[in-house]
């Protein structure tokens, strides 16, 4: 399994650019567990503590918000894309949505505390993807919001 996960984690973003020495310590290390969900089981429900994010091995995922009129929101994620990252950056936060599996869904559950356990170099270059991550996410919010014109 070692190798098949190594090769996973080398897929995704949030692994870009570690060499082979630093995914194999993330997989001693972190010990990245494999989850296998069905439509309807619960990622993380609204109010949870926000202490992990999990890659996307296969399926899809739907928030479920408050809104009455569209309660459900379906998200088409890519093989090694990340959900949940505000999970890896703070301490303290809680989950603002429920996450749910629509349905068969494989993910690889990724911990601050596992985040922890690795040397400071290979902490550095996650956080480092993490803001990059991060920063895409933000330039398409902002992307979508029409920007009021200049006088």
């Amino acid at each position: 399994m070692s190798e098949d996960l190594v090769g996973f984690l080398k897929e995704s973003k949030l692994f870009a650019g570690f060499s082979p020495e630093q995914l194999e310590e993330v997989v001693v290390h972190m010990n990245p567990e494999a989850l296998k969900l069905k439509s309807g089981d619960r990622v993380f429900k609204k109010g949870d503590p926000a202490d992990r994010a999990w890659l996307i091995q296969s399926g899809k995922l739907k928030i479920k918000r408050a809104s009455l009129r569209s309660p459900f929101r379906h998200m088409i994620l890519r093989k090694g894309s990340v959900t949940g990252i505000q999970g890896l950056v703070g301490e303290g936060g809680t989950r603002d949505v429920t996450m749910m599996a629509d349905g068969k869904l494989k993910l690889v559950e990724i911990t601050q505390e596992g985040i922890a356990r690795l040397n400071t170099d290979t902490q550095l270059l996650l956080y480092q993807n993490i803001s990059n991550i991060l920063l895409r996410k933000l330039m398409v919010c902002l992307s979508r919001e029409a920007l009021p014109e200049e006088d």
